[in-house]
């Protein structure tokens, strides 16, 4: 194992994160706010710790496996939340560690399940930080970093396969790592722009910036306490259409860019979304109507909760918990399934579910023609049986991962409810839970230990699972 390398690694990306710093400082000094000097110093701590780490280690052997790869892509993500916390501690605006880092893992994981009890009370270059760890966290942080560590000498593909395994079911988009990684950007920042533009009618530019970096990411971070709810119908339609950008693959607007349309429309993944999404959006607007809600306002809430929860994005404009239960259950159920492959997005995934129906079929048609050589496709393309067996694996995992959630957070204190809420909101990094932890609540009221319980969860989410866990297999460790 090379750890001299994993650890100049961190150092790098340490020193992109104290740069991404100096931006919420420059906002509060702008803004001549408090925050400034906070934010000033914890981006100093980032650069002296990881200047630290890239100089004692700048001779080390520039060689990575997919061991290493693992163990990058597992702690960059506790190393950017640890450091990301530093500037909510030391403000004193969160005063507890536990609580800043939960913030911050939030934030990274582009979960959008917030500790605050008054957002507003905020400065503006802590809210301007809390939209950023969403930015950054949105593209992958390895994903941005990827187009820089060539500069330090860094061979980056067995870091780049770890930390997009979820896009290996898309095609490649370019033969070179460093190309893709900077065509991702490409977009992602294209999308963010266009973002911006289109709130501006309606906010400041400040709120504007803040929502698109937490819009775009998927993320949920608001600067407001009432979220999107506290802006005009307008500001919501736009966060509708950019909450379906950011969950749909980038590999599609690569198709766009391409002219290659016919792609898209044949594309099973994305069709079966939008199918996902219309029928939802159909069965609660029918439901509000009936509930005698004015036609544009049962369209738009229910169309904005649906997005909102199945992008995974967390955005609210009411407490759909105040809705007939048969109708926030399917908002419930949405939080499981989440975006498409090679979005921003969390959740199990549009395609994995699409495998799992397609192949049902398949074992039925085999069980009756025992020597047929049956295969589920996608796109046109047969899916190998490793592909198939990955999926049904993914979901086991996913389910026991989810229930012993679950379990451990009713252990702390929570309620069945509650605990099944936080657990899927957490894993499917998908924001609001169900009672106190929903839309209209917070996670501030939980125990320390429900906290820490929850950031895992986020991290596991975040990193399909597979990253995180497969550092505590003892086979991971064995020497090879």
């Amino acid at each position: 194992m090379n750890y001299r390398f994993i650890v100049y690694i961190l150092g790098v990306l340490l020193f992109i994160e104290g740069g991404l710093m100096t931006l919420p400082a420059m906002v509060a000094f702008v803004y001549d706010e408090p925050d400034f000097l906070p934010i000033l110093y914890s981006s100093m701590i980032a650069f002296m710790i990881g200047g630290a780490f890239w100089l004692v280690n700048r001779k080390c052997r520039r060689v990575t496996g997919k061991r290493e790869g693992f163990i990058i892509v597992g702690l960059v993500w506790i190393v950017y939340s640890f450091f990301g916390a530093l500037p909510f501690l030391l403000s004193g605006y969160i005063p507890s560690a536990t609580d800043a880092f939960f913030e911050a893992m939030s934030g990274i994981t582009t979960t959008g399940s917030t500790i605050l009890t008054d957002i507003e009370a905020l400065p503006h270059g802590l809210l301007f930080w809390r939209a950023l760890l969403h930015f950054t966290g949105g593209i992958g942080i390895l994903v941005l970093g990827i187009a820089i560590l060539p500069v330090f000498g860094v061979g980056s593909m067995n870091i780049y396969r770890v930390e997009t395994s979820v896009t290996s079911i898309s095609e490649k988009l370019r033969p070179r790592i460093k190309d893709t990684a900077k065509l991702i950007f490409r977009i992602y920042l294209i999308l963010t722009i266009l973002c911006i533009l289109f709130y501006l009618p309606d906010m400041n530019l400040f709120d504007a910036i803040c929502h698109a970096f937490s819009t775009t990411a998927t993320g949920g971070f608001s600067t407001k306490n009432a979220s999107l709810g506290a802006f005009s119908a307008y500001s919501q339609y736009v966060t509708i259409v950019f909450m379906l950008s950011g969950s749909t693959s980038f590999v599609l607007f690569f198709f766009i860019w391409k002219r290659e349309l016919l792609k898209i429309t044949q594309n099973d993944e994305l069709r079966l979304y939008v199918l996902m999404i219309l029928g939802a959006f159909i069965f609660i607007c029918s439901g509000l109507l009936i509930d005698n809600y004015a036609v544009e306002k049962a369209v738009r809430e229910s169309l904005f909760g649906v997005v909102s929860v199945i992008s995974t994005t967390g955005y609210a404009v009411n407490d759909y918990l105040q809705w007939r239960p048969t109708l926030w259950f399917i908002i419930f159920l949405l939080s499981f399934i989440g975006g498409c492959a090679g979005s921003t997005a969390g959740g199990l995934k549009i395609v994995r579910f699409l495998l799992l129906f397609r192949m049902i079929p398949v074992q039925f048609k085999k069980i009756i023609h025992q020597n047929a050589i049956i295969q589920v496709k996608l796109n046109g393309q047969n899916v190998t049986e490793e592909r198939m067996s990955r999926t049904l694996a993914f979901f086991v995992i996913f389910l026991c991962i989810y229930t012993l959630g679950t379990i451990m957070l009713m252990i702390s204190g929570l309620d069945f409810t509650t605990a099944a809420g936080a657990s899927i909101a957490c894993l499917a990094n998908s924001g609001p839970a169900l009672d106190s932890l929903g839309p209209a609540g917070n996670f501030a009221g939980i125990s320390v230990a429900a906290k820490w319980i929850c950031s895992f969860l986020m991290l596991c989410g975040r990193l399909e699972l597979y990253s995180v866990l497969i550092l505590f297999t003892p086979v991971f460790w064995k020497k090879q």
